[in-house]
């Protein structure tokens, strides 16, 4: 090798070298740069005086970069209508207040959160898990709960009429005076619940489980309650004398009630 392609390679060399290092550098700096970014961001949500579009920008951000911690966050009363989040964890976040009408929320994490009187009307929830979440008068009308995991959840009080909550699980959940209207309650398991004057109108609620649960009070006009399960006999006679279908029920409600009433007759 001459003197020529000796030095020709080690400029070489020295040259890839040098790219290396700062590739590196530039590497760290950008880290650096998304480390400050991030910590911003969580500063701005945890703000007083920062504006309602401040934090969502930045509550956004945290959610794209995969924020997990979210206990010292304010997130009352966000714009974040329509937002997509499957999967999202937000495990004790506040979203007090706050819309998320119409959001992709399927498989999120809530639990041990709040969204106390957030508006979740039409949202997707399906097998999220809002397990001891807060819930005190959430609007949850037609919001999609489907296997939802709701164990010890309090929805008292909530608006959710029309909701989807086949086979959520309910156990030992606070439903006082919740307004479940016409809600598909198929295969949910209430066991344990408290239902104290809750609104079970029109609800359907084949294979529903009520074990144990505190029904006084609540409403099951033309509510299909004895295709349910672990009500207890007292309970069912109480239904019987207060709960038949009226004469404006469905056809069809009228006579599985009719058939249900035949088939318990000959047991």
């Amino acid at each position: 090798m001459s003197g020529m392609q000796f030095a020709l390679w080690l400029a070489l060399l020295v040259t890839l070298g040098l790219l290396t290092v700062n590739v590196g550098l530039i590497s760290r700096s950008l880290r650096l740069q998304r480390a400050s970014s991030r910590e911003h961001a969580f500063w701005v949500l945890c703000q007083p005086g920062a504006s309602a579009t401040a934090r969502e920008r930045a509550f956004r951000q945290l959610v794209a970069e995969g924020n997990k911690e979210w206990r010292s966050a304010d997130l009352h009363e966000l714009n974040l209508a329509g937002i997509s989040l499957p999967g999202a964890d937000l495990q004790g976040a506040l979203f007090v207040r706050s819309s998320l009408g119409g959001a992709n929320l399927a498989r999120a994490r809530f639990c041990n959160g709040s969204l106390e009187q957030a508006d979740l009307s039409g949202a997707d929830l399906s097998q999220a898990d809002l397990s001891e979440t807060q819930m005190l008068r959430a609007i949850l009308k037609k919001t999609n709960l489907h296997r939802a995991k709701m164990r010890a959840t309090s929805i008292e009080q909530v608006q959710a009429e029309g909701a989807d909550l086949m086979l959520a699980d309910l156990s030992d959940a606070n439903c006082l005076m919740a307004n479940l209207a016409g809600a598909k309650l198929d295969g949910a398991n209430l066991s344990g619940a408290r239902l104290d004057a809750a609104v079970l109108k029109g609800a359907s609620l084949s294979l529903t489980r009520f074990d144990g649960a505190d029904l006084k009070n609540a409403e099951f006009t033309n509510a299909n309650w004895w295709r349910a399960r672990g009500l207890r006999p007292g309970q069912i006679e109480f239904l019987k004398q207060q709960f038949a279908p009226t004469a404006a029920a469905d056809p069809a409600l009228k006579q599985d009630y009719a058939k249900w009433l035949g088939d318990a007759g000959r047991n």
